[in-house]
């Protein structure tokens, strides 16, 4: 686990409070996304944390979410939102994509590997593939089409206002998430981890080496960069298109 030290004060505040509320009903907390990568920008990048309980919450163990959602994002700035989730753990029963995402894009930070504890009972996650990327194309082609009429795409809670910022998590979106399942589309997922997707699609074909030298520069800084959104939008429009037919006739 790699957490930027901007982030580590929101990271363990979650987690203290989640322990102090929940105590022993704890089976797991995780957290997800750029800030589990050590890939996140403060004041751009969400916290998104996810608590599993060995009960179902009640209602005011949703109260006490909303709330302490709200006073992690008063007294961390770091973090554009805080994201906290909190379920049961027969959730992820029937939830087979929350379990793709907690094994392969989130880090345990507390509790029982309920991922592989589920595996042991019978109830698979599926790995990286063709058909998961498939069963995505409707909400991506969604994403796409709010992102190109410059409205906030479905699969990003915010935007923020700060255009620089804003391309900065597009390109995230779009290139780096984006362009891992369509790597799973070639045999070629290795992780997503920025580094990984952009080697990954520089080797799949250098038609996007353009794009990925872009996306580099703003994710490792986007105010030197200066790229804003609609110019981006304009690079990731064929990306995209091929990543769809691709996905479409793997």
């Amino acid at each position: 686990m790699n957490i930027q030290p901007e982030f580590q004060p929101l990271v363990t505040a979650a987690d203290r409070h989640g322990r102090l509320r929940f105590g022993p009903r704890v089976a797991a907390a995780y957290l997800a996304g750029s800030v589990a990568a050590g890939e996140a920008w403060p004041t751009a990048s969400d916290l998104d944390w996810f608590v599993f309980l060995h009960d179902e919450p009640a209602p005011a163990d949703h109260t006490w979410r909303r709330r302490q959602q709200k006073r992690l994002q008063r007294d961390f700035p770091a973090a554009a939102e805080v994201h906290l989730n909190l379920f049961s753990q027969d959730r992820l029963r029937q939830d087979t994509f929350s379990r793709f995402i907690l094994r392969y894009n989130a880090v345990r930070i507390r509790g029982d590997n309920i991922i592989a504890a589920l595996q042991r009972q019978g109830v698979r996650t599926p790995r990286p593939s063709r058909r998961l990327a498939k069963s995505r194309l409707p909400f991506v082609r969604r994403c796409l089409s709010e992102a190109l009429a410059g409205r906030r795409p479905p699969a990003l809670a915010t935007l923020p206002a700060d255009p620089f910022l804003a391309a900065r998590k597009l390109a995230r979106n779009f290139v780096i998430v984006e362009g891992a399942f369509a790597l799973m589309c070639r045999s070629s997922f290795q992780s997503f981890k920025q580094e990984a997707v952009l080697q990954g699609l520089r080797r799949t074909s250098r038609r996007w080496r353009p794009l990925c030298r872009m996306t580099e520069a703003i994710l490792r800084d986007p105010y030197r960069a200066q790229v804003q959104p609609d110019d981006l939008m304009v690079e990731v429009k064929p990306f995209m298109n091929w990543a769809i037919t691709l996905t479409e006739t793997a």
